[in-house]
């Protein structure tokens, strides 16, 4: 009877030991990803236009204020590379930025204005493709240039200007085809 509980004791042990090991490691590498998604809230700008209203026109205005500001941040994009760079360039681009959207609104006949801004704020953990990859944006905080189109209760569209994910596709006319073929279809977007 003696040997049966000093082997049971040590089946308990044992599991208790493995149990211990497990939940260090688990906490280590819970630890580990949190590093890295700090880095990348910390080494990342996202550009997170926000539509006045989820109408169509309000979501297809909202595409072409996109396409238009992508667009002139490109042609003039001073950055020198770098994440400091890119956010003085943003800065000093604000107010241009923000024309552009207004313009885009006249041309479009929207009663509403445009209001760019450089800001942190949160974002949920988000799918980003490119080049037919996938890949995940955690949670946090980021910097961001975010346009407000009127009242800035639609639905929004966001990708990552620094590093520069979502500028060269927009130009080249390749971001968002299936949005575009939504839009076209007159079907409501359907947004992750």
């Amino acid at each position: 009877m003696l040997k049966k509980l000093k082997k049971k004791r040590r089946v308990l042990e044992l599991g208790f030991a493995l149990g211990f090991a497990f939940t260090v490691l688990l906490t280590a590498f819970a630890a580990h990803r949190r590093q890295v998604a700090d880095r990348v809230c910390a080494d990342t700008v996202r550009l997170h236009i926000l539509a006045n209203s989820d109408t169509l026109e309000d979501q297809l205005v909202k595409l072409q204020v996109r396409d238009a500001v992508l667009e002139a941040i490109n042609q003039d994009f001073s950055g020198d590379g770098t994440l400091e760079g890119t956010i003085a360039c943003l800065e000093g681009e604000m107010d241009r930025i923000e024309e552009t959207a207004n313009e885009v609104l006249a041309e479009a006949g929207m009663p509403y204005q445009a209001k760019a801004e450089l800001t942190e704020m949160y974002f949920t953990t988000r799918e980003y493709e490119r080049d037919g990859s996938t890949f995940s944006m955690p949670a946090g905080r980021y910097q961001a240039l975010r346009i407000t189109l009127g009242s800035g209760e639609g639905h929004n569209w966001w990708c990552v200007a620094y590093p520069p994910m979502c500028i060269d596709a927009a130009v080249e006319g390749q971001a968002a085809v299936v949005e575009r073929e939504i839009l076209d279809l007159g079907q409501t977007p359907v947004y992750k």
